[in-house]
């Protein structure tokens, strides 16, 4: 049987617009890669900077030199007349506030932890926003995330341990649970903004509360150098000192974002989630090559808190399936 003109250009046009499509989520899957591999490596880039600069001025730095990328991008990209929110002053000023303490308090929770155990606390992060959400929104979980949070505590516990003293907690320094207090912030901060700012584009919300964040951490450096907190090798910055800092001001904060987003939207928030696992492993593997060498129990505890993550995240989906 012979195929007609007009069925052969319509499975042509199905074919390119399959061809396109996968194109599309290759392209989607290669950012969440570089996102991976940029979020993957702030915990090494503080942890080298934070033996040079101060956590304030650190904390203050990535938020003030993105801030006018961020609105360079939104004159550029974000359409005359596109809807925004109306947001009261002191609302805007409390999200900048909530994205300022995530700011200063991840900072300095990784300037006082020892790298590795630093990244699996850092992996908590769906589980404690989970708990926030459950707190602010009362919105009761499904019963996969008391199964990842029975992983993920022993998880966090064991990263935390000294092998070299008998496996006694000693805390690696004291900053773990600050990285936890700023992981609170941003989950509180990423709650509240969808409520308090419905109808604004990603960009324009982020481009607002970065100003009103970069405001608050302008007063918490001056109060810092007041207090004699601050220190900095300002006669002899080197390029790894500018490299790193571009790399958390615009690779962290904008390249990233730009990507996840991209990402988000070519392959789905739920697809896109488990990239997010891979981060401890791109961090560790970055402390590696860089001669900081993790311990068994922090390799262990990555293990268990990852673990965590992607059973609750198994729970979720089948809830939504449902």
């Amino acid at each position: 049987m012979t195929t007609e003109p007009s069925d052969r250009g319509a499975r042509a046009r199905s074919a390119a617009g399959a061809g396109e499509g996968g194109a599309a989520r290759w392209s989607g899957v290669l950012g969440l890669l570089v996102t991976v591999v940029i979020w993957g490596s702030t915990v090494p880039a503080i942890a080298v900077l934070s033996a040079r600069w101060d956590p304030y001025f650190l904390a203050m730095i990535r938020y003030v030199a993105a801030l006018p990328l961020f609105w360079i991008l939104l004159l550029v990209l974000e359409r005359p007349g596109a809807p925004a929110a109306v947001v009261a002053p002191w609302r805007l000023m409390v999200l900048g506030t909530a994205m300022a303490g995530f700011a200063t308090f991840f900072t300095m929770g990784v300037a006082h932890s020892n790298p590795a155990t630093a990244v699996v606390f850092v992996a908590c992060m769906p589980i404690i926003a989970s708990l926030v959400g459950w707190m602010v929104q009362g919105s009761v979980p499904d019963r996969g995330l008391y199964f990842g949070i029975a992983l993920v505590v022993p998880g966090a516990m064991l990263a935390m341990l000294n092998e070299s003293s008998s496996n006694v907690p000693v805390g690696s320094g004291g900053g773990e649970p600050l990285i936890v207090i700023a992981m609170v912030c941003w989950s509180w901060y990423s709650v509240m903004v969808q409520r308090w700012m419905p109808g604004s584009s990603a960009l324009r919300i982020t481009a607002r509360t970065s100003t009103a964040s970069s405001l608050v951490l302008v007063v918490i450096y001056g109060i810092a150098i007041l207090g004699g907190q601050t220190f900095g090798a300002w006669h002899a910055v080197t390029a790894l000192d500018v490299s790193l800092m571009a790399l958390l001001a615009y690779g962290v904060i904008v390249i990233a974002v730009i990507f996840w987003n991209r990402g988000v939207a070519r392959l789905g928030l739920p697809r896109a989630s488990l990239f997010l696992n891979l981060i401890p492993a791109v961090t560790l593997a970055v402390l590696t090559v860089m001669g900081i060498l993790p311990s068994l129990g922090q390799v262990l505890g990555a293990v268990l808190v990852v673990a965590g993550i992607l059973v609750a995240q198994r729970f979720k989906g089948r809830k939504a399936t449902r």
